[in-house]
């Protein structure tokens, strides 16, 4: 972070999660000048990861504690300031004097920290609650998606490691199975009927050859951009279940509106499933070594190395505008001194929670709910995998939603050996209960957590999430808002936003030309 800003900047992006440091990287390696400012201490906003003290923190504290220990940290830094001024000042004394015999002052007593800490089995201090790195929007990677080909031309996996899934399952009758994406995976597979099973190794024989530009690859009588997903499924003979689970398991929708819209969407979904999977075997996905965190600070890293400044704990105050309604600058403390300051821009593009209460800029789309859980043990049904996502489907449940499940294991450096971390979410359905946790319960009940269980060495985090969406493109007056981070276990919706913002901004497609090698930098 550089402590002298500019005077004017051509984009400042408000917030550090991961569709704003996507696109702070992107327009850095443009040549554009960026600014990167974020409320918090820490990267990756929603898409962060904290270690155990800092979910213990978020989860565990009262409101009134969190303000507390803000007070005692100022008042930590007051002092320490204080003391090291007047130790400058008396060895300067000592020196000049020519007293040898000078030692430094006792410091003065801090004050204690407020709120507990997370219990003893989970770590004694911060170097054991280091070994945590929680992500609060627990999200793979597809590994032939558009967010990993945003990291290969970026070069930002020149930082980051990223190691394959072991699994990817759906739920069927309370069974978890292995979804199939061959044709020998699909005689195989326990999810479809004998009958199906031939239908299911046409249909995927049809997705493994199917070329835009080869009429041979396609199917006789099925056109993608007028016939509907549901009379895909027909023409290919598919029953009412292997179409559910082909829809949510493989094309990754999390409910059944999308039946009645062209073919063309999911079944490009479903080709990028297959692909993803042909790239390591056992699942599509792929995950970040000390997990989410790392991407969103890896992008801030990359429009720093083309000249970009980024500051953290430091709040947008005011967005100002031209007398034309157009944003000309923005105005926060400054993130070393304090002090009021305004620079210039024309373009700001900034996380819905920036905008909290305000009805002209964002609208609220649903809720979701999450729990972050803290496992001793592998999730039954996975064959002991380390990692896996499982969906339970709607129908399954008689809900309207899916149920996504992640698990990771210590291999992924998320988590000390001997754990697991699981995430469980799905669409709120029933806001008026008052107990959206109810909706994880199949969820839990597949990772062994069922009816309030828990060991003594396992926890549960949950959260209530509201999702947001701007209620402008942002053309009008140069404020560009990117929408909330969905219910479903992958990334391809938060890089649909990327792209769609990038256009909006720059009024062209977004092109991400392959970043040169160190020695040509």
């Amino acid at each position: 972070m550089a402590e002298d800003l500019n005077e004017e900047y051509d984009v400042v992006v408000v917030g550090t999660g991961l569709t704003e440091c996507i696109l702070s990287g992107v327009f850095g390696s443009e040549g554009k000048k960026v600014l990167n400012i974020d409320a918090n201490s820490y990267y990756g906003g929603e898409s962060a990861s904290l270690n155990m003290f800092d979910m213990w923190k978020k989860f565990r504290w009262t409101d009134e504690q969190r303000r507390k220990e803000e007070e005692r940290k100022k008042e930590i830094e007051r002092l320490e300031n204080e003391e090291r001024e007047a130790e400058e000042k008396r060895r300067a004394a000592a020196k000049e004097a020519g007293d040898d015999s000078y030692k430094p002052a006792p410091k003065a007593p801090r004050p204690e920290q407020v709120g507990p800490n997370p219990p003893e089995v989970f770590g004694k201090g911060a170097r054991d609650w280091n070994q945590w790195h929680i992500s609060l929007t627990p999200k793979f990677l597809m590994a032939d998606g558009e967010l990993t080909r945003i990291l290969h031309q970026t070069g930002v996996t020149q930082y980051i490691d990223l190691l394959s899934v072991h699994g990817s399952f759906v739920v069927k009758k309370g069974v978890p199975s292995r979804v199939p994406s061959t044709r020998v995976e699909a005689v195989k597979s326990p999810l479809v009927s004998t009958m199906q099973k031939y239908y299911m190794q046409n249909f995927l024989q049809f997705i493994a050859s199917y070329k835009e530009d080869d009429p041979s690859t396609h199917k006789k009588g099925l056109s993608l951009d007028q016939n509907t997903m549901r009379e895909a499924y027909e023409i290919f003979g598919l029953d009412s279940w292997t179409s559910e689970f082909i829809g949510h398991a493989m094309a990754l929708h999390a409910e059944d509106s999308y039946l009645d819209k062209p073919a063309r969407e999911p079944i490009e979904r479903i080709i990028l499933y297959v692909k993803s999977m042909a790239r390591f075997g056992n699942s599509p996905y792929i995950f970040p070594l000390y997990g989410l965190g790392e991407l969103p600070e890896r992008f801030s890293f990359l429009s720093a190395v083309y000249g970009g400044t980024y500051a953290l704990n430091t709040p947008l105050q005011e967005i100002l505008y031209d007398t034309d309604g157009k944003v000309s600058g923005v105005r926060f403390p400054h993130p070393i001194t304090k002090v009021d300051t305004v620079v210039k821009t024309k373009k700001v593009i900034a996380d819905p929670t920036y905008f909290l209460g305000d009805e002209k800029r964002i609208r609220k789309v649903g809720q979701l709910v999450r729990a972050i859980c803290v496992l001793q043990h592998p999730v039954e049904g996975t064959d002991g995998a380390e990692s896996a996502q499982i969906i339970i489907p709607a129908s399954q449940m008689g809900r309207r939603n899916d149920i996504y499940i992640s698990v990771l294991g210590s291999v992924f450096n998320v988590c000390p050996k001997g754990f697991f971390l699981a995430s469980v979410s799905t669409m709120i359905e029933n806001p008026e209960s008052g107990n959206p946790h109810v909706e994880l319960e199949p969820g839990f009940e597949r990772l062994g957590l069922g009816s309030g269980h828990l060991g003594e060495k396992e926890e549960k985090f949950i959260q209530v999430v509201d999702l947001y969406e701007p209620v402008e493109d942002g053309t009008r007056d140069n404020v560009f808002i990117s929408r909330s981070y969905d219910a479903t276990t992958h990334f391809e919706t938060c890089t649909d936003d990327v792209k769609d913002i990038y256009k909006r901004v720059e009024g062209r497609d977004l092109v991400i030309k392959e970043r040169k090698d160190k020695a040509e930098e």
